[in-house]
């Protein structure tokens, strides 16, 4: 309002040019009242009267274009369609709710016959520019209220969307922080378990590499294989349960690389005798061949053992 209102002295300077200066004085102060406008919304008051405040913006252009009517031709003023751009800015910009686009369009048609009325148009050689005018601005006002009611149905729709989205996330969010303690959880459960199985099950696998080593030539055959494969399978689950703390240690985001020296072929040979009655179990020979100039190297001694007894045992 407060630019294009004085903006219109150019088409006042083509349409009405006998009127120019008069019209330009009543566009300032248009202008003027709406920077007035303008203030009062910076203000704390303004929330208390902010729907009054919107009405008189949209009443301030739509009463001077009626005064320059009532001052001109009246029904044959091309000025009328000015209205129709207030009615549009009502749904375009303003976003009222029904009860105040009502009530805009009907100050706008109100005020347009007040200017008919008191130009003394309004009789029946006018009728046909009269209904002509009244017609299109009552439509105007129509599809305005209409499209501000529909604006607002989609708009409570989207906000409804978007806080349904927000508890969705919030929901999600403290759904995720708790399946993360409970992976956590698991972990740690896990890790305890694997501990605590390793204690007894190391003391059960040192007897029997006690009894095996020792009462080796003391023991007949029978005894001697069933001994065997106890430790053998007592082998076997622990490491199951090493893989299994590894894989608790990888879930956790680290593993941890020890280094050391390591004798290639003497390790070689001290797993194949692990495994080897095992194999034997199955009817399988197994022999281990270390090229003679591969000596020591640096190496993680418990993976690459996990490593090669994964091999072994597939």
């Amino acid at each position: 309002v407060m630019t294009l209102m004085p903006f219109g002295i150019f088409l006042d300077f083509f349409v009405y040019p006998k009127e120019v200066k008069f019209f330009f004085l009543l566009r300032l102060f248009c202008a003027v009242l709406a920077a007035v406008i303008w203030g009062v919304l910076q203000t704390p008051i303004s929330k208390k009267i902010h729907w009054v405040l919107s009405l008189f913006i949209a009443m301030l252009p739509s009463f001077f274009i009626c005064w320059m009517i009532y001052a001109t031709d009246g029904l044959d003023s091309p000025y009328y369609a000015g209205l129709n751009l207030v009615l549009l800015s009502v749904a375009l910009v303003m976003r009222w709710t029904v009860t105040l686009s009502i009530a805009a369009s009907l100050s706008v048609i109100s005020m347009y016959l007040a200017a008919c009325f008191f130009r003394g148009q309004i009789t029946q050689e006018h009728y046909g520019d009269f209904v002509n005018n009244l017609y299109f601005l009552a439509l105007t006002a129509v599809i305005v209220i209409i499209g501000g009611h529909l604006h607002r149905v989609l708009r409570l729709r989207e906000f409804t969307l978007r806080y349904q989205l927000d508890q969705n996330r919030v929901a999600l969010e403290e759904s995720n922080r708790k399946l993360i303690e409970l992976d956590r959880l698991k972990s740690r459960f896990f890790a305890n378990i694997s501990h605590e199985m390793r204690t007894p099950l190391a003391l059960l696998l040192s007897p029997l590499e006690t009894l095996l080593q020792r009462y080796h030539r003391h023991l007949d055959d029978d005894v001697r294989e069933k001994l065997t494969m106890m430790q053998n399978n007592g082998m076997r689950l622990l490491k199951l349960i090493n893989d299994l703390l590894d894989l608790i240690r990888l879930e956790a985001g680290r593993m941890d690389i020890k280094n050391e020296p390591l004798a290639v072929a003497d390790f070689i040979k001290g797993l194949a005798s692990a495994v080897r009655p095992m194999a034997a179990d199955k009817q399988l020979r197994l022999e281990t061949h270390v090229a003679a100039e591969l000596e020591a190297i640096s190496l993680d001694r418990d993976k690459i053992e996990k490593i090669a007894l994964n091999l072994l045992f597939n």
